[in-house]
């Protein structure tokens, strides 16, 4: 009757009034605008990118061109350029006829019918749409936008859509929504500020009865006499039932506590009564049954309490395990003689190899102390007299570490109860009727854990149970020279490599595991062996359980490969063994492509976060290192005065002596070589007189080559007396090793290219891959690039000459490293390639 005194609304007003009144409301309110903050955020968004679409498919449509009877466009450099401002964001195009056949391009971009046809004068733009759509599995914006090009009988509107993926557009509005709300959330703070202010001024009541039931001594239940305010009267009735129930409830624990006292006491007063009966019973037998029960009891209990603090401690030490060199032998010794003293009539045999008589092995001695003499007094216990137990030391077969064995003639355990046995508490159908506490094995195998030995039961021939303990063979092996051996490996496997010329033919590498194999690592790579050789084999010194097999491949065929595999199914269809882990290639602008395609899959560390922006792609593309493009000369042929060190002094070398040239100039043959086609590109884009140049060495019969190494064989054999666009990084090599080449980087300016790495989506160890791309970007890695491989550390904090450091201040030349973005897609587009190669072989090639 008394709580229906207190109107249940009163007591719950000021809660409801000041929380979900005022904080709904705010929070509503709050919701609302960051609904439109939002949305004001993506179409700002959307209207900045879409400006970059509309003036990318505007500077498309202004090269499209009716040739030879058939629609054509010159896809400018800058088209896509524009939009691999927005870094992150793949880029696609199509260009497709009147009639809807592909002029270039992705030919499945999906592109809308236009609702309407536009007419329009010749030559003028339609109206550029906009439109969202999904491609290959992303969402992308797509440009679309109308061009009229005519020829005597062929014109019509040729249909340009340039498509972005959204990643950037997504980043800046989360950019403009993130500070545009950053008021209003601090509105928002500074209100729930004010409201907990008032809250708190409201219930400076309830900091009175805090401060009473605080100020209480331990033992006082009495009922709070305060009287409370209406809100929390209820909470003050509830505190003083709780008041009286835990009164209640401390009596009972007393009682209870005073209960079990008295109940232990007559368990520990029977075993004294035992022992006073013992001592008046004069009856020799029943005082031996009385002496009997006491002692088992006692010892059950002792051995139970030193099994569990022996596991305790073995627990311990296996987790702080210090390793030191332990002589099994001796420990075995000590076992054998302490479990003879106690052995009583059971026969124990010790047998030392003497192969294993002086060998160790690593851990702790105290630890393999407890576990043997557990594994032995197990045997005496369950054996007793029926045969002798073997305790035996040998080497394991093949040298591969030391064996233990403790062999009885028990009754044995039974297949189905060999794993639980080894389980704390787990005792077997053979050990009924004999004391024991089911720990002695548990400690055996936490032992055998702790060391990396294995522990195995085995069934004795002719009866009885053998424990088996295998210890690994320790680092530094157990033979004289082994370790030297292993360290010679690498050496004479590179030597072996070196000379003899089917190793030279071979494309398939492997570089076993120093340490065994536990792990696989598949690389394909454009990359010449003696440059990539030594980074595998110090990534193996960091991880000496990963082999590495190695495929050297052309840029070209690599690119191949890498679309093939998932659209042939690849992995998918059991060929995970053949699938590569990791590419790497020089042609960046290839490799760029398979990120822009989706056939990579990102890696991100500390490490590719600080790689340059212009050598990092979506976190999928990473420049490693950092080559420049040089020209190459016989220093014994060609005076250091004659050498041209820029390209218009190499045109006017060229011009003025043709017959002494005549034959005598090599460079890249761009249509076979990837890495040719992106250097000749770049010039034509950085260098005005560049089709001069190649006229002129058209004009001197110039000897075209597939790769660095062939043009360098030429130079140095003195067939040639200079060779351009040569990699520095090759040239630099040969002439380390002895070979008359000099080396100019141009002064005009330098094309710097950077190998590349990347994931491929199909990757079946894609973690592994990321590994040895940590390893090729850290401190570690960056050192071997600049001092073993011959290549060039992109890394900023290397200070070698082979380095971007050590470059930039040996030369005044300007670097220009060629970025990774999907401007280097322009010179990939079939038309733009075929019209630059149609061009540059014009140019060189004389008929």
């Amino acid at each position: 009757m008394w709580r229906k005194c207190v109107p249940k609304a009163e007591g719950f007003s000021l809660r409801r009034r000041l929380f979900i009144r005022l904080l709904g409301v705010l929070a509503v309110l709050t919701a609302g605008l960051f609904l439109f903050v939002s949305a004001y955020a993506q179409r700002a968004a959307d209207a900045a990118f879409d400006r970059l679409l509309m003036a990318s498919a505007l500077s498309i449509s202004d090269t499209v061109r009716v040739e030879d009877g058939r629609f054509s466009v010159d896809l400018p450099y800058s088209s896509l350029g524009i939009l691999a401002q927005a870094r992150r964001d793949r880029v696609f195009y199509r260009i497709t006829a009147p009639d809807g056949e592909l002029v270039t391009g992705y030919h499945d971009l999906p592109v809308a019918p236009a609702k309407a046809a536009v007419a329009g004068a010749a030559g003028s733009d339609s109206t550029t749409r906009f439109e969202n759509a999904s491609f290959r599995g992303m969402p992308v914006r797509v440009a679309v936008l109308k061009r009229f090009a005519t020829q005597p009988d062929l014109g019509g509107w040729v249909t340009i859509a340039v498509a972005q993926t959204r990643e950037e557009r997504g980043a800046l509005a989360r950019d403009i929504l993130a500070n545009a709300f950053l008021p209003i959330a601090f509105t928002v703070v500074a209100a729930g500020g004010l409201i907990w202010f008032g809250v708190r001024q409201a219930l400076v009541p309830l900091g009175s009865l805090e401060r009473m039931i605080r100020e209480r001594q331990p033992h006082d239940f009495s009922p709070i006499a305060m009287p409370p305010p209406q809100e929390v009267s209820q909470l003050v009735q509830a505190i003083n039932q709780l008041m009286a129930r835990l009164k209640a409830n401390l009596d009972t624990m007393q009682t209870f506590l005073a209960d079990a006292a008295h109940q232990i006491r007559t368990p520990l007063a029977s075993l004294r009564l035992q022992a006073e009966l013992a001592i008046d019973e004069d009856d020799p037998d029943a005082l031996h049954r009385i002496a009997q029960r006491v002692h088992r009891n006692a010892v059950e209990a002792s051995q139970l309490t030193s099994q569990l603090l022996n596991h305790a401690m073995v627990i311990h030490r296996s987790e702080a395990l210090k390793p030191e060199d332990v002589d099994l032998g001796a420990l075995l010794e000590q076992v054998f003689q302490r479990a003879r003293a106690v052995a009583g009539d059971t026969a124990i045999r010790l047998d030392i190899d003497r192969a294993a008589e002086s060998a160790t092995v690593p851990g702790d001695a105290i630890s393999l102390r407890e576990a043997l003499t557990n594994l032995l007094d197990n045997a005496v216990k369950y054996a007793g007299p029926s045969g002798p137990i073997d305790l035996s030391l040998t080497p394991r077969p093949a040298g591969r570490g030391l064996r233990v064995e403790i062999a009885d003639r028990g009754p044995g355990v039974p297949d189905a109860e060999k794993r639980r046995v080894l389980e704390r508490f787990g005792r077997g159908s053979s050990a009924a009727g004999v004391a024991g506490s089911g720990l002695g094995l548990a400690i055996v195998t936490s032992v055998v854990e702790a060391h990396g030995a294995d522990l195995a039961l085995l069934d004795r021939p002719g009866g009885g149970l053998i424990a088996r303990i295998d210890f690994p063979a320790a680092d530094g092996g157990a033979t004289a020279g082994g370790g030297a051996g292993r360290a010679l490996l690498p050496l004479l496997f590179l030597c072996a490599l070196l000379w003899s010329p089917w190793a030279q033919a071979a494309q398939l590498l492997t570089y076993p595991a120093p340490g065994g194999e536990r792990e696989r690592l598949r690389i394909h790579s454009a990359t010449d062996r003696q440059a990539i050789e030594p980074l595998v084999l110090d990534f193996q010194q960091l991880h000496p359980d990963v082999t590495i097999e190695y495929k050297d491949m052309d840029t070209a065929d690599l690119y191949a490969e890498a679309v093939a595999v998932p659209a042939k199914g690849g992995a998918a269809k059991g060929a995970a063994a053949e699938t590569p882990d990791l590419l790497i290639s020089s042609a960046s602008d290839l490799q760029v492509k398979l990120a822009n395609d989706g056939y990579t899959q990102p890696h991100r560390s500390a490490l590719t976060d600080a790689l340059p922006d212009w050598a990092n792609w979506r976190d999928e593309a990473f420049g490693f290192t950092f080559e420049p493009a040089v020209i190459a000369y016989n220093r014994d042929l060609l005076p250091d005065a004659e050498v041209p060190r820029t390209r218009p002094a190499l045109i006017r070398l060229l011009r003025d002596d043709p017959a002494r040239f005549s034959r005598r100039v090599a460079t890249y043959d761009t249509a076979t070589s990837g890495i040719g086609y992106l250097l000749a590109s770049h010039d034509a884009l950085l260098f005005g007189q560049y089709w001069q140049l190649v006229a002129m060495m058209g004009n001197a019969q110039a000897r075209l080559a597939c790769c660095s190494g062939e043009i360098l064989d030429m130079v140095e054999r003195g067939e040639v007396l200079i060779a351009y666009n040569v990699l520095g990084s090759y040239a630099r090599a040969r002439a380390a090793a002895g070979a008359a080449i000099g080396i100019v980087v141009p002064e005009d300016y330098t094309l710097v290219i950077s190998r590349v790495a990347v994931i491929p989506r199909t990757a079946p160890r894609p973690q592994l891959a990321g590994q040895f791309i940590d390893y090729l970007l850290s401190p570690r890695g960056q050192e071997v690039v600049a001092d073993r491989s011959a290549l060039y550390a992109i890394s900023s904090g290397i200070k070698r000459e082979a380095s971007a450091s050590g470059l930039r201040s040996s030369t005044a030349a300007p670097l220009h490293p060629i970025a990774l973005s999907p401007a280097l897609l322009v010179f990939l587009d079939r038309l733009k390639r075929e019209r630059f190669l149609q061009q540059w072989q014009s140019a060189i090639l004389l008929p």
